[in-house]
């Protein structure tokens, strides 16, 4: 080869390394902004839910709906509105700590800071509502949420089998 072919072959050797490095960047430039879409997107559906949440709580009028899925067949006592309203503030507070929980499994916020929310969770459960709320609603949030806090209720309130704790 001369040196004048060598030269084009070279320029278009890297030329072609450069579109291919680009067409990457691009690539993964999109992911990115695909990725950030869909978490702001999540993020204001959870604001949305927690508004609507909030709304419930200053409204006790609406409460009847929460009231009602909560309260089941099975329940003999009715539901006052003061109990629907500690629920419901239960359930925001729940809520936000499940979104505390799924930014510490991102590494978003670090353990030391996840703890500080894992105590508010700890004090959450040993309300008198709580365990009612975590049956009610199972499947309602995230499953590793949901089995962090069934670890929680395990180590406070252990289950009993024929009226023995285990």
């Amino acid at each position: 080869m001369d040196e004048a072919t060598e030269i084009i072959v070279l320029t278009s050797l890297v030329q072609t390394v450069v579109i291919t490095l680009t067409l990457l960047v691009f690539i993964f430039q999109f992911r990115s902004q695909e990725k950030a879409i869909k978490e702001s997107t999540y993020q204001n559906l959870m604001g949305r839910y927690n508004d609507f949440m909030m709304m419930q709580a200053e409204r006790p009028e609406l409460n009847k709906l929460l009231s009602d899925q909560l309260h089941g067949p099975d329940r003999k006592r009715k539901m006052t509105l003061e109990d629907t309203s500690v629920i419901v503030s239960l359930l925001i507070a729940y809520g936000i700590i499940e979104e505390a929980f799924l930014l510490y499994l991102r590494k978003w916020i670090d353990r030391e800071t996840w703890e500080q929310w894992a105590v508010w969770l700890r004090d959450l459960t040993r309300h008198p509502h709580f365990l009612h709320i975590y049956k009610r609603m199972k499947g309602q949030f995230d499953k590793r949420f949901e089995e962090h806090v069934s670890r929680i209720l395990e180590e406070t309130r252990p289950l009993k089998r024929n009226g023995r704790s285990r």
